[in-house]
């Protein structure tokens, strides 16, 4: 089985984590994750930016306090003993692929992961089905312990749970690795970005990056001439669609309107057009009736936005 670190304290087992690739950056560094970004992923294994510190959202406490629960039920549904593992384990030809597995299956040459979602990702877990970043992780865990196979369980929306089996797949871990291998070889190590995506993570890693930029003025060289140039092509054809699109859904409002209903079907299609209410905060009624209690809950925020403008 591979070698193995145990971290005395949180803060040491952040500072090993950022040394490697765990289960969790393996999904995104090939691009399955859809919250974070190579590039974002990249810039925090570099050093350019911290990584977010999410130790305190709800959801990350309440998947934390479920790790226990998830676990029993796994073992009252499966009958097999699970034991709880707390150190970070290191392949043997590549150390920095790291693994920190939630649990141990006494007896096997396996590991449980055990998760907590929401009622909205249930779908995700129908049949055999498995996200593909946690199908990765799993895969990811089982090459650096030399493990046969894992179990994942799923407490989903606190009414389902939901456990499966995962065998060993050497094709997609030779897949996965040779990708892996090379995002922290070629990219990390060489401090080599990856390519530019078009990701809201991405766009807030460069921002992080390049916060501190003087006001300096440059010349545009050729290159970014043309992307300029294709980026205002592109905002036109957006723009041209968004009209026709506001066409097409108000002639389909008055299609519903003069036929006086909210739903109308197909066998393609389901529309509804219904009102819905919502409360809101009256901050501009706020800020002159109640001004101090504006001042104390105001949060500033930092934008850098992007403004293009042709020159006459």
């Amino acid at each position: 089985m591979a070698d193995y670190i145990k971290a005395k304290t949180y803060e040491e087992w952040l500072e090993l984590r950022n040394k490697g690739l765990g289960g969790s950056d393996i999904g995104t560094a090939l691009g399955f994750n859809s919250f974070k970004s190579p590039y974002q992923l990249w810039a925090e294994k570099t050093g350019l930016i911290e990584p977010e510190d999410i130790s305190d959202k709800v959801a990350i406490q309440i998947g934390n306090e479920l790790e226990d629960l998830v676990a029993r039920m796994f073992t009252q549904e499966t009958g097999l003993e699970v034991r709880k593992d707390n150190k970070t384990y290191y392949h043997d030809d590549h150390p920095f692929l790291l693994a920190n597995i939630d649990r141990k299956i006494v007896g096997q040459k396996a590991l449980l992961e055990c998760k907590t979602t929401s009622v909205y990702n249930e779908s995700s877990w129908d049949d055999d089905e498995v996200p593909a970043s946690y199908l990765l992780q799993v895969q990811h865990y089982l090459n650096v312990l030399d493990f046969d196979k894992a179990y994942i369980a799923v407490l989903i929306g606190n009414h389902r749970f939901v456990w499966k089996e995962i065998e060993r797949d050497n094709d997609l871990i030779a897949a996965y690795q040779t990708q892996a291998v090379n995002f922290w070889e070629e990219n990390v190590l060489k401090l080599n970005p990856p390519e530019i995506d078009g990701s809201e993570a991405t766009k807030e890693a460069i921002e992080q990056i390049y916060s501190s930029n003087t006001t300096s003025q440059i010349s545009l060289p050729l290159s970014q001439i043309q992307l300029v140039s294709e980026l205002e092509d592109i905002k036109r054809d957006i723009k041209t669609l968004e009209a026709v699109k506001g066409e097409k859904e108000n002639k389909i409002r008055e299609f519903m309107g003069k036929n006086e209903a909210e739903i109308a079907v197909s066998d393609k299609f389901k529309i509804t057009w219904k009102s819905h209410k919502r409360n809101t905060i009256d901050s501009k009624r706020l800020k002159e009736e109640q001004p101090d209690i504006y001042k104390q809950y105001l949060k500033q925020s930092v934008s850098t936005p992007l403004r293009i403008k042709e020159m006459e």
